[in-house]
């Protein structure tokens, strides 16, 4: 069986460590990929086969470049990567974000910022299932 494999897109340096670390223990095995903004996730998945795409997409909200908002309605529109799930990390944690991300951006799954490592991982494992 191989290894689930994660893009991690977050423009904070310390956000993307905290989850590699956290996603990178002794009873999670994931490929995982860092990326610091949704520009730079999009150039890794257009260099990629439908085979090499990631399991799951951790995504944050607010980037520069392109934003985690831009980012998902450019993955929803593809035929390929519309298929991955997307779980939004973001600090944005009031009702009408969490909302307005998960029905009209179709994201799978929402965490707010600062997040529990023992969630983070039960909602991966959940979306990758």
């Amino acid at each position: 069986m191989s290894r689930s494999s994660i893009l991690v897109v977050d423009d904070s340096r310390t956000i993307r460590s905290q989850v590699l670390r956290i996603l990178s223990g002794e009873e999670d095995d994931y490929a995982l990929c860092p990326q610091e903004n949704g520009q730079q996730a999009l150039q890794w998945l257009s260099g990629r086969t439908e085979a090499e795409l990631p399991d799951l997409i951790l995504l944050d909200r607010n980037m520069p470049e392109v934003s985690g908002d831009e980012c998902i309605r450019i993955l929803k529109k593809d035929e390929a990567w519309k298929q991955i799930p997307v779980l939004f990390l973001t600090a944005q944690s009031d009702v009408k974000q969490l909302v307005h991300g998960l029905a009209e951006l179709e994201a799978d799954d929402y965490l707010a910022k600062p997040f529990d490592p023992d969630e983070l991982r039960a909602r991966v494992k959940a979306l990758i299932r």
